[in-house]
């Protein structure tokens, strides 16, 4: 008999139906080949190629959807898109997409280089680069990770790890326009502007819509200008143009913080003078302008917090000093504040050697041995280094700096200053020219007018600061180097025109200033004024002793205050006994006096003193005395 067997019923039957259509609910095999679609998937992916190719990564985003629907499954889909997402700057969508791949068995190593661009990108440098960590990535992305890896660092200030990993992304795409870009970026933030212009520049010339790339180029360095010619609203304008993509580079911190200061905006420009001084806690410049944000904002008691143990140390800038004194007075502390007055007075006799860290000499030098192409970790143990007289050890490690930086003035700065105080101003001539030529501003300006005039260049020392002058009008600090020269060459009219200008911008609470325009305008004939000033200078800082030695000067040979000359010489010879200056200036108070003896005293000291500019007038005045 032929029959066919009829189907059986019963519980092995239903119970095999069941376990099927258990596995269908679980996503098994047969589920696998019957929900996913590869064909259309892959097709998907191709057209998703070919929008990338262009530069159409929105059409690329929803052909890569489509592939994901037709095969969800599929690893190398979610990778894809993951990679679009970063195009797109969606860190969080691509994170998540490659979590799902490596969920559905995807190799870790590839996974690696998009997953440590979406943890950077979401801010989280330290996981990005504990992902590059972890292994190897493939081949096609070393340059991407890298890059990654580079921009990682330098978001946590490690620059010697982020210029060896831009380093090595340069080796695998010397061309990409992003990664010039990202250069830099990288030496704009370690002080090379110069280098990072020019590496803004190349970025532009690979691919004229790197966004990113124009916006450094242009509008931080119109927004520079702008500044510069005091044009403040129209410099935040230009930065705000930026949408942040240079926000955490300090030249922009540092122009941000100017603008905000000079709108009036006083918290804002504590706000970017704080992530500013945060970065590089050696920038001197930095802290000043905090100081005086947080004073003009009232903030004296975090400002005497912060930067009072500073200003207990040597090498303080008179700024500073300044600012510590007066808020130690707003709080009704004026007793305390008459040192840092005192020593605000007092000219920096060697302000390029200082000596202003609190770490212990080997910890400044192993941090310098660790990162010798660091300029934050190199540059605190040289001004050790030199404060101590080893100009050896100080060039030692401030020349690798230098030629490893050679874009940085303030590398090439610091080993000229390395030559400077070892008594080699030659040597360190070069290289205060080279930091010049990179960016002219006060320091360097300073430094090569000072190398100028020792190596018997005054002439071109003072025609350096005149183009400073003209180039940076809105610069105190050059103003009062070209008034300092006019009164070193005896140009007095030039002198009272520059130190005049001064005291429109600054006011009457400069003693310094209102002594040196005494000066000037006693030599210029003008002693009614002069003694104004000098009275001024006195009232504003009695411990002064310039302010002291002017109020004295301006007061001899004004009948009936040749005793009130006296009393102000003396006190400001006491305070500096070895001025020769000083002493023929209280010869003169004494004769006017009557004291002949006292004079003649005074006058045999000066000369025994040294040189100084009126010491023939001071030998003639003695053999008067002695004749007489």
């Amino acid at each position: 008999m032929t029959s066919r067997a009829e189907p059986r019923s019963g519980p092995g039957r239903r119970l095999t139906l069941a376990l099927v259509a258990c596995a269908l609910m679980l996503g098994g095999p047969a589920t696998r080949l019957l929900a996913e679609d590869l064909g259309a998937a892959r097709q998907a992916m191709a057209r998703a190629k070919e929008y990338r190719a262009r530069g159409d990564n929105r059409a690329a985003r929803i052909e890569l959807m489509n592939a994901i629907k037709a095969a969800p499954r599929l690893p190398a889909a979610r990778i894809a898109q993951a990679r679009v997402f970063l195009s797109l700057f969606d860190a969080a969508g691509a994170e998540a997409e490659l979590g799902r791949a490596i969920e559905l068995g995807a190799d870790r190593n590839i996974v690696r280089a998009p997953m440590a661009e979406a943890l950077l990108l979401q801010g989280r440098a330290d996981a990005a680069l504990a992902w590059l960590s972890e292994g190897p990535v493939p081949a096609g992305d070393a340059g991407f990770a890298a890059r990654t890896s580079g921009r990682a660092h330098l978001a946590l200030g490690n620059m010697d790890a982020a210029r060896a990993s831009f380093d090595r992304a340069l080796q695998f795409a010397p061309d990409d326009s992003m990664l010039w870009t990202d250069i830099a970026r990288f030496r704009v933030a370690s002080g090379d502007q110069a280098g990072g212009v020019e590496a803004a520049d190349h970025a532009v010339k690979l691919n004229g819509g790197n966004v990113r790339a124009l916006q450094l180029r242009g509008y931080f360095l119109q927004a520079v200008l702008a500044a510069r010619a005091g044009k403040y609203s129209l410099a935040r304008n230009l930065i705000q143009k930026t949408g942040g993509a240079l926000e955490r580079v300090p030249a922009v911190m540092q122009v941000e913080g100017v603008v905000e200061f000079q709108l009036g905006n006083y918290r804002q420009a504590i706000d970017r003078f704080e992530k500013l001084a945060d970065a590089q806690p050696y920038n001197r410049r930095a802290s000043e302008l905090l100081a005086r944000a947080l004073y003009a904002e009232g903030e004296h008691e975090t400002l005497l917090a912060r930067f009072r143990g500073v200003a207990n140390q040597g090498g303080t800038s008179a700024y500073l000093l300044t600012l510590v004194a007066r808020s130690l007075e707003a709080i009704g502390e004026g007793a305390q504040a008459t040192d840092y007055l005192a020593r605000a007075a007092e000219p920096d006799t060697a302000p390029m050697v200082r000596l202003a860290e609190a770490d212990e000499p080997w910890m400044l030098a192993d941090a310098a041995r660790a990162a010798p192409r660091d300029a934050r970790a190199v540059i605190p143990y040289v001004r050790m280094l030199v404060a101590n007289g080893d100009f050896v050890q100080a060039a030692e490690f401030a020349e690798p700096l230098a030629e490893a930086n050679p874009g940085v003035p303030d590398a090439q700065m610091l080993l000229g200053d390395v030559r400077f105080a070892a008594g080699n101003a030659a040597a360190a001539l070069p290289l205060y020219r080279r930091a010049a030529e990179i960016r002219l501003s006060e320091p360097v300006v300073r430094r090569l007018s000072l190398a100028l005039r020792e190596t018997g260049r005054a002439d071109e020392a003072d025609a350096l600061l005149v183009r400073f002058v003209g180039y940076s009008p809105a610069n105190t600090g050059g103003l009062r180097l070209l008034a300092n020269a006019y009164i070193d060459r005896g140009n007095w009219p030039g002198a009272i025109l520059t130190l005049g200008a001064l005291h429109a911008r600054l006011g009457n609470n400069q003693p310094l200033l209102l002594a040196d325009l005494a000066l000037a305008r006693l030599r210029s004939g003008d002693e009614a004024t002069a003694a104004h000033d000098a009275r001024l200078a006195y009232r504003v800082q009695p411990a002064n002793t310039l302010a002291t030695h002017m109020r004295g000067l301006t007061l001899t040979g004004q009948g009936g205050q040749a005793m009130v000359a006296v009393e102000m010489l003396e006190k400001a010879g006491a305070k500096n006994p070895r001025n020769p200056w000083l002493r023929y200036h209280l010869a003169q108070a004494y004769a006017e006096a009557g004291k002949t003896a006292q004079a003649v005293g005074a006058l045999r000291a000066s000369l025994a003193l040294g040189a100084f500019p009126e010491r023939p007038q001071a030998a003639a005045m003695l053999r008067e005395l002695q004749d007489g």
